[in-house]
């Protein structure tokens, strides 16, 4: 066995020159649970031509994939450089299975991918994490040591103006690194923040849309609608055609994974869930998720959450009823850099003024659920997870409870974390967990 060490170091020394982020996974247009599964495999290379080819591994030996395709991005500051996606097919579901790409011929990477398991499963969560901090590196190495099957991240993806150069510093070297090398092996999801999207000086902003790989089945929208990302013509161009179809559509969306349904929606100040496009979009999403043990919505900006910092950006509020009627059990947002767990509770919105201004109504708030004893929830249980890498918000309120809505059961605001849900058919597991692996909050949901 001592040719493995060499042919480590030989591989590593490879990649470093022919990768300008090595391969990652991703869902890709795969929504629903299946019998046989499959993955793309993302890569960033140069600008010139190489045959590229990608093999996993099967019972009887190495079976080659479909070549892979690329997009070209020219966006400075970063030089142009090519997306490179192939999509790892006929996988068995919840095991772990070795591929290897290859460049001209010889292979110059090397891993193994997590495939989507039909039952229990662990997901991990955490939001707002992305901008090359210490604190951002220390919660991907407790995720990686948590082994999750996936990671979501809820938003505000990276730093500072979702673009392409700041993928590059901060975020691929933090999750896909030889720290905590997560992406190669377990497909990451994610919601787009309002730092994710286009803005309007940067070139190379608003990544998310050919950097990430996810299903397009939410809304048909199209550019330059409502409710779709704003761009600016003559700026964004090179994103725009580097993305393909995924812009502006892979912004909302739905998928399976295990008995879970998660429902993915954009949160933005653009977006209007009250047009009736949208709003028959996510009743329809929903509705057709009656085979789902679990429904899990998934955004940006809560709907509900105590802390001063971005109080009154809880405009989301409106879409509690269309959650609550269809059995929605938890909400997970970022946005608010701390964490946060209600009481599950239902709202009946009574007066909706603008975006920035309070959204007013009525609250039933299921006072006997604690997660313990009582682990049965009359209402959607919503989550904070925001506390995934940058600065935090309000740590004073940790221990003011005072300053906490009543019905706010749980307000972490002084410690850098992320959720971990381990999730089975009868019974999900919903942790809270530090840097360190440390349990900051614990509570069981059961059918």
């Amino acid at each position: 066995m001592r040719w493995l060490l060499p042919l480590f170091l030989t591989l590593c020394l490879q990649s470093q020159g022919t990768f300008l982020v090595k391969p990652y996974l991703q869902l890709g247009e795969a929504p629903k649970v299946a019998a046989r599964e499959r993955l793309d495999l993302l890569w960033h290379a140069g600008d010139e031509a190489a045959a590229w080819s990608v093999e996993v591994r099967g019972a009887k030996g190495w079976i080659a994939q479909a070549a892979p395709a690329f997009r070209r991005l020219d966006a400075p500051p970063l030089a142009p450089h090519r997306i490179y996606r192939a999509t790892l097919q006929n996988l068995p579901p919840g095991e772990v299975v070795p591929y290897r790409v290859k460049r001209n011929g010889a292979v110059v990477f090397e891993a193994e991918a997590q495939t989507r398991k039909a039952g229990a499963h662990r997901m991990v969560v955490f939001g707002d994490a992305a901008d090359a901090s210490p604190t951002q590196a220390a919660i991907a190495k407790a995720v990686a040591a948590a082994q999750p099957d996936a990671v979501f991240i809820t938003g505000d993806l990276v730093y500072g103006r979702g673009r392409a150069a700041e993928y590059r510093a901060h975020f691929f070297p933090a999750y896909n690194g030889e720290t905590a090398p997560l992406m190669r092996r377990v497909p990451f999801l994610g919601v787009v923040g309002n730092h994710d999207v286009p803005f309007a000086a940067w070139p190379d902003a608003s990544a998310y849309f050919a950097y990430w790989s996810q299903p397009l089945n939410g809304p048909a929208l199209a550019p330059g609608q409502a409710n779709a990302a704003p761009v600016t013509a003559g700026v964004h161009d090179d994103m725009v055609a580097a993305s393909g179809t995924a812009f502006p559509r892979m912004t909302s969306f739905s998928f399976d994974y295990g008995p879970v349904h998660w429902t993915v929606l954009d949160s933005n100040a653009y977006v209007d869930w009250e047009s009736p496009a949208l709003k028959a979009w996510l009743e329809a999403d929903l509705q057709a998720a009656k085979h789902a043990t679990w429904r899990i919505v998934a955004l940006h900006h809560p709907l509900f959450q105590s802390s001063r910092s971005h109080f009154d950006d809880q405009w989301m509020r409106p879409i509690s009823p269309i959650l609550e009627k269809y059995g929605v059990d938890l909400v997970l947002a970022g946005h608010v850099h701390n964490y946060q767990r209600t009481a599950p509770l239902r709202f009946k919105p009574t007066k909706v003024g603008s975006r920035g201004k309070p959204v007013e109504g009525e609250f039933t708030v299921d006072e006997a659920f604690d997660g313990k004893a009582v682990t049965q929830a009359k209402g959607p249980i919503h989550i904070v997870t925001g506390a995934g890498g940058a600065e935090l918000y309000d740590p004073w309120q940790t221990d003011a409870k005072a300053s906490w809505q009543p019905w706010t059961r749980a307000f972490v605001s002084d410690k850098h974390s992320f959720t971990v849900l381990d999730v089975e058919l009868k019974q999900l597991k919903l942790r809270q967990l530090d840097a360190e692996g440390r349990e900051l909050d614990a509570i069981t949901v059961t059918r």
